[in-house]
């Protein structure tokens, strides 16, 4: 409830009729995303697979320098692929996307769950990537990630608070590679 006098100001509604924080400090909110850059920007610093230039394995020594899969609701693998520069591009992802997207019929919404979904998002946006599929996904953070991202992060993110995940945690892949 707001009393006159009270400097506190209500949310704004976005173009999509969700209601997005304000940005009282020159924090711009992108177009199609409800998570402000500062907030954006400190997840992508503060994880190793946002950032490219972050080396687990370094390629000279190697052809593949990991794997990337991307696995059902059931956690069974849909697209299994080798990584072979150095560090997590986020490229990896797109080509996983796009592979399992042009696979599905058309018309279907698509939930996905990744560590860093917010940066999948952003990119996704900001370079017009995907373009044909966008307008059928649906973007999350795998459950247990998303203790490590920014709190505005988690309130949008979290797949536990959205209609459409059910109990679906999306570490999905985590257990792949515990099993491997």
């Amino acid at each position: 409830m707001q009393h006159e006098g009270n400097n506190a100001k209500a949310p704004r509604r976005s173009n999509k009729g969700e209601y997005a924080p304000h940005d009282d400090h020159g924090d711009a909110i992108e177009p199609g995303l409800r998570v402000p850059n500062s907030s954006l920007d400190s997840c992508g610093k503060s994880f190793v697979a946002a950032n490219g230039n972050r080396i687990k394995t370094p390629g000279d020594h190697f052809s593949d320098t990991g794997v990337i899969a991307a696995v059902c609701q059931h956690d069974r693998v849909i697209v299994y692929a080798s990584m072979w520069t150095p560090g997590e591009q986020q490229f990896y992802a797109f080509a996983l996307i796009d592979a399992v997207m042009a696979e599905l019929p058309e018309h279907w919404q698509v939930g996905i769950l990744y560590d860093i979904g917010c940066q999948i998002h952003r990119s996704a946006l900001k370079w017009d990537l995907l373009p044909q599929w966008m307008p059928h996904i649906i973007f999350a953070i795998s459950v247990f990630h998303t203790y490590g991202h920014q709190w505005v992060c988690q309130l949008w993110y979290h797949p536990q608070k959205g209609d459409v995940w059910g109990l679906t945690d999306g570490e999905g892949c985590e257990r792949l590679w515990s099993d491997l």
